[in-house]
């Protein structure tokens, strides 16, 4: 091809280019619309419904490009379909096929898909940019501004505030899910083996689930650049995830919080707090002190301050592991009884760990763990790919951060109840997963505040390198094979 015949092709590319940046703009529109509107969907009763409706679009608009997140959105994949196939084997096994295909196409399983979905959906379009990390921030404020109405109404006695029920929820016929999924639950004082405790529960079906979005809220709002909303979204995700009196949750803001904290901090600080933390354990055992002994205390303080919720998932865990034992290669299936006579404790509920044991048997545990470890490795690598001053690297952080957050409630919550509630948690750890040629376009990472129609022309030419050339008002533009500068 001679060169005059290239210039116009040259020409031409941004103007391909322009679907994809649409695409990805849409996409980003679309997610932070629903950020903002999740007050207004959750006293519908329409938010997780309205969350399976975006990750869906946004999954059928535009799909991560690149082997590693393709590899680790399968890796999430295949957990839900073993789980499935866990669920039709033991359906086959005891003759009751109906129960076998519907709890394969139970949460159980559907949600691992959505997991996929929202890292799918975060890479694809790039949602962590800034005006992604202010929608989380409104997020936060929404926390904080519930958080006080919650504690007008404790003052006032109210044992529960809450709005069921909804309106979707008259529509829909009346069941524990449906009541699960659409109250708009802002509070609720909740009684386990005798103990009582008044927890926020927000936009989340359940407390524990608040504690790990909120988390999510308050890492990602450390993001945002301007310093009032800033502080509305790390206050309300910080407040939010105390009163919601999930131990590991508050634990996780401690350790991982620090962590963050630590990782972000110049090096000089980070080699004085490691000399620091150095001297303290070899200080500590001189002054009679024994550390492991001392965190083995706090863990029983803990233990001990929710005595009855501790207990109620020691047994649950137990009875999980024995069923695994006698069940190993395909499981149960699905949650079996309840360990209590009067209280609603089923077995393989209440962690990822023992319910996938218990469930799905060592086949979808051994998914979960790869699906694990490949997510984990990717955003290491993404992290030392990165210059040391790439800004991005803040981003990296914070994702791992996330995943940590993760690997520290798999043990005592469902993550597979958690996938829709918490999506902005999954959205950015996908984002922060996107290979570089897809790396968000540089006008998407201004001011927030900037509107999106003034995106110039080379926020296009940063999804693909392909489209490297520009116009001006003399014509077209080429580089030359030497320097990279353009010339006429």
């Amino acid at each position: 091809m001679s060169a005059g015949a290239a210039v116009p092709a040259l020409a031409a590319a941004p103007a391909r280019a322009t679907p994809r940046l649409a695409a990805v703009l849409r996409g980003a529109a679309l997610y932070r619309a629903y950020l903002r509107a999740i007050p207004a969907l959750w006293f519908l009763g329409a938010l997780a419904p309205a969350c399976a409706l975006m990750l869906l679009r946004l999954a059928s608009e535009r799909w991560p490009r690149g082997k590693m997140i393709n590899v680790i959105i399968a890796s999430w994949f295949a957990i839900g379909l073993s789980q499935a196939a866990a669920a039709i084997l033991n359906g086959v096994a005891l003759g009751d096929y109906a129960r076998g295909f519907a709890n394969a196409a139970g949460f159980g399983v559907v949600g691992w898909g959505f997991g996929g979905l929202a890292v799918a959906a975060g890479a694809a379009h790039r949602l962590d940019d800034p005006r992604a990390v202010r929608a989380v921030a409104w997020v936060g404020l929404y926390m904080l501004i519930l958080a006080g109405v919650a504690a007008v109404g404790h003052l006032l006695g109210r044992r529960a505030l809450y709005i069921w029920p909804t309106p979707l929820g008259l529509l829909l016929p009346k069941s524990p899910t449906v009541t699960f999924y659409t109250a708009a639950l802002i509070y609720q004082t909740e009684e386990t083996l005798g103990e009582l405790t008044t927890r926020l529960v927000l936009f989340f079906p359940w407390a524990p689930a608040l504690g790990l979005g909120a988390l999510a809220v308050t890492f990602i709002s450390l993001l945002e650049r301007n310093l009032l909303w800033r502080v509305l979204g790390v206050s309300g995700g910080a407040v939010a995830t105390v009163f919601s009196w999930s131990r590991i949750a508050i634990a996780a803001l401690a350790v991982v919080g620090a962590l963050i904290v630590f990782m972000r901090a110049p090096r000089g600080m980070k080699l004085l707090v490691v000399g620091a933390g150095l001297c303290g354990l070899f200080a500590l055992p001189l002054m009679g002190v024994d550390p492991i002994a001392e965190i083995a205390q706090i863990q029983d303080k803990a233990n001990a301050a929710r005595a009855g919720s501790s207990l109620a998932r020691d047994l649950i865990y137990e009875k999980s592991y024995e069923g695994f034992l006698e069940s190993p290669l395909i499981g149960h299936g699905w949650i079996g009884d309840s360990v209590h006579a009067k209280e609603n404790l089923p077995i393989g509920s209440h962690s990822t760990v023992y319910g996938l044991l218990y469930m799905g048997g060592a086949p979808t545990f051994a998914a979960f763990v790869l699906a694990m470890a490949l997510t984990f490795v990717g955003l290491v690598r993404r992290y030392l790919t990165l210059a040391a001053d790439d800004p991005r690297r803040d981003g990296l952080i914070v994702a791992l951060g996330l995943f940590l957050c993760l690997a520290l409630y798999c043990r005592y919550e469902a993550l597979f109840n958690l996938t829709l509630p918490c999506v902005f948690l999954f959205a950015f750890i996908g984002a922060a997963l996107a290979p570089s040629a897809v790396a968000a376009p540089a006008a998407l990472r201004d001011d927030p505040a900037r509107p999106l129609s003034r995106a110039p022309e080379r926020a296009a030419r940063a999804l693909d390198p392909i489209f490297s050339c520009r116009r001006s008002p003399a014509g077209p533009r080429r580089r030359t094979p030497h320097s990279g500068d353009e010339s006429p």
